[in-house]
């Protein structure tokens, strides 16, 4: 994971620079992570989906988003954007529909953005109480 703090647009500026000097990898897929609040805008890179997830539970307890009345709406204020190569988007288009073409080129194949929602599904467990 890399993290920049600088803002949005130097933000995003960041991460185009840190992808463009990457090598096209198909199984490297690239997250930018965008969390707007009133201590400063911090923005997040992640290259595996499962890191992503386990960051963003993490950060649920550590922000204390559980405490809201609208649990399915608690991190809404964040921001998921996953990058998709020009190639992806025109073999999936439905899938990605709504999606965004950025100014990131990576050997020569533009890339698009496709905002991700985060899903927070809360769990039951049932068990006994032995003692």
């Amino acid at each position: 994971m890399e993290t920049f703090d600088m803002g949005l647009k130097s933000n995003w500026r960041a991460f185009k620079e840190f992808v463009e000097n990457k090598q096209k990898d198909y199984l490297t897929k690239y997250y930018f992570v965008y969390e707007e609040c009133d201590c400063g805008d911090t923005s997040y890179v992640f290259v595996q989906h499962n890191e992503l997830d386990e960051w963003l539970e993490k950060m649920f307890w550590k922000w204390m988003r559980y405490d809201t009345d609208d649990l399915t709406n608690s991190m809404n204020d964040i921001k998921v954007w996953k990058l998709i190569s020009e190639d992806e988007f025109k073999k999936c288009s439905p899938l990605y529909k709504g999606s965004r073409k950025t100014s990131i080129v990576i050997n020569g194949e533009v890339y698009y953005r496709k905002l991700i929602k985060i899903n927070v599904e809360p769990s039951v467990i049932v068990s006994t109480d032995i003692y």
